[in-house]
């Protein structure tokens, strides 16, 4: 039954993908496709019961069906609306597909169509010189990621024998299929590292702002977590590959830790949460690399809602944002380490409370006690209701985590070593945030604000790297033709 459903949305996103008519039936054909597949999905979900797959489904179309309604007032009255519809349907066609995967085969043409998709709505303002060099730098990610994607699904099928998700941990005899699984394991976690900007391949998602503010959100709120998906559908593969786990815990904690820092500089909004993506998929990517893969999953919806609402209302922030008092704490400077200790042992206490009430125990790994402790650290600096606020956010996610772990197992964490040294990395950044708001005329002050303000220039060295070697070439297919028409335009 799931398997024809997925196709049954793929198709239906390929009705707004093909169609050729009036602007206005346009819209309506592609607003009643997301409600029609998000009604589905809820009917079948109260039918079958809550699955991972379903869930994502109902998301990604009730995502489209808001952010649709919002483009139509939006772009009313621009020149390349109905470009925008085709786009949107092959993107939305090609995510279906990734969710829905369970073989190489539907995974890869899912990939393969979310790119020239994403292309044209990049280039929706062809006449941008910063448009199309942002879309030509997302082309140049993709097609190495596309690459790494091909390449690590050719070695793990051949490797196992199979092009099933289902047998991409079975136990193999063979040391040169051994080598091939790992290689491939390898392969892929670079190209969801790709697909999801982390460090340094970071600079085309911070690059993409000339698009409208809806291609935004489908950028952020979808696209970006298929390469979490891919990580939660293939879990089994990360426990049989301890190499793919670290680099997943190692990549993903330094870029979760360094956007943060760097985005505190940025003052445009859209930039601010350019940056706080890369830091949420860098986390998400930790997630995955310690076996939480319902934490993961968590975020992975979470992240989704709370980007399409920030992009969506990104107009507003304006007044809010000066509205926010500019001035810092007056604590003392061990304040702010106690309030990240502070932070810490309410989620432990937490934790101890719902392990006596519930008769068994929520095992998050220390790293993830460290980190969210620490993030509950600037509401443990206000007041007793800052503490009362922590506490209930921690209930929260205890009771979020509880039942998200019916949706999708665990598996074993990263080693202990793994998590130390990515967790002392956390907690240095929050000691020197804590110092720097003390010393804020220091010399240190100055030159580490200079260094997050250029987004430590890891950008800068990626560019010329790319641009020394044949690999820019590849960016050549997000040149708009025909007024930023792309391949699917002409389907």
């Amino acid at each position: 039954m799931l398997p024809s459903f997925h196709t049954l949305l793929a198709v239906l996103w390929l009705l707004p993908a093909l169609m050729h008519g009036k602007l206005s039936h346009h819209w309506w054909l592609a607003q009643a496709s997301a409600a029609g597949g998000a009604l589905c999905a809820a009917i079948l979900m109260a039918w079958q019961g809550l699955h991972a797959a379903l869930l994502f489904q109902l998301l990604i179309q009730l995502l489209a069906w808001v952010i649709l309604r919002f483009s139509a007032r939006y772009l009313s009255g621009e020149t390349g609306q109905a470009r925008f519809l085709r786009a949107v349907g092959w993107l939305l066609c090609g995510a279906t597909l990734v969710v829905a995967s369970q073989d190489w085969l539907t995974l890869l043409a899912g990939w393969l169509l979310t790119s020239p998709a994403l292309q044209s709505l990049l280039t929706f303002f062809p006449q941008r010189p910063q448009a199309r060099i942002a879309a030509r730098r997302e082309a140049v990610a993709s097609r190495l990621a596309e690459l790494c994607l091909l390449l690590a699904a050719g070695l793990i099928s051949w490797a196992v024998g199979s092009m099933s998700f289902d047998v991409v941990a079975q136990p193999l005899t063979s040391p040169n299929a051994e080598l091939a699984r790992q290689l491939g394991a390898v392969l892929l976690v670079g190209c969801v590292v790709l697909k999801t900007a982390q460090l340094p391949f970071h600079g085309w998602l911070t690059q993409v702002m000339e698009a409208p503010t809806p291609v935004s959100a489908l950028l952020h709120a979808g696209v970006v977590n298929l390469g979490g998906m891919v990580l939660i559908k293939l879990s089994a593969l990360w426990s049989v590959v301890p190499l793919a786990s670290w680099l997943l815990v190692l990549w993903g904690g330094l870029t979760a830790g360094l956007a943060c820092w760097v985005m505190q500089t940025r003052i445009s909004i859209k930039l601010r949460l350019a940056w706080s993506t890369c830091a949420q998929m860098g986390f998400m990517l930790m997630e995955c690399g310690l076996g939480q893969y319902s934490l993961a999953l968590l975020h992975l919806v979470t992240h989704s809602i709370y980007k399409a609402h920030a992009f969506l209302s990104s107009g507003s922030q304006v007044r809010a944002t000066i509205r926010q008092s500019a001035t810092t704490g007056q604590h003392g400077k061990l304040w702010h380490a106690g309030s990240g200790i502070a932070g810490i042992a309410l989620l432990l206490a937490s934790l101890q409370a719902w392990q006596l009430a519930l008769g068994h125990a929520l095992q998050p790994p220390l790293l993830l006690i460290v980190v969210i402790g620490l993030g509950l650290a600037p509401l443990c600096q206000r007041s007793l209701r800052g503490y009362a606020v922590a506490l209930l956010l921690c209930q929260v996610y205890l009771l979020l985590h509880t039942l998200f772990a019916t949706l999708q197992a665990d598996q074993a964490s990263a080693p202990l070593g793994c998590q130390l040294l990515v967790a002392a990395l956390f907690v240095a950044l929050f000691l020197l945030q804590g110092w720097l708001q003390h010393h804020p005329d220091h010399a240190l002050t100055r030159r580490l604000y200079a260094l997050a303000f250029g987004g430590l220039y890891l950008d800068e060295w990626w560019v010329r790297t790319s641009m020394r070697t044949r690999l820019y070439r590849l960016g050549r297919l997000s040149q708009p033709r025909q007024q930023g028409a792309t391949a699917h335009d002409h389907a």
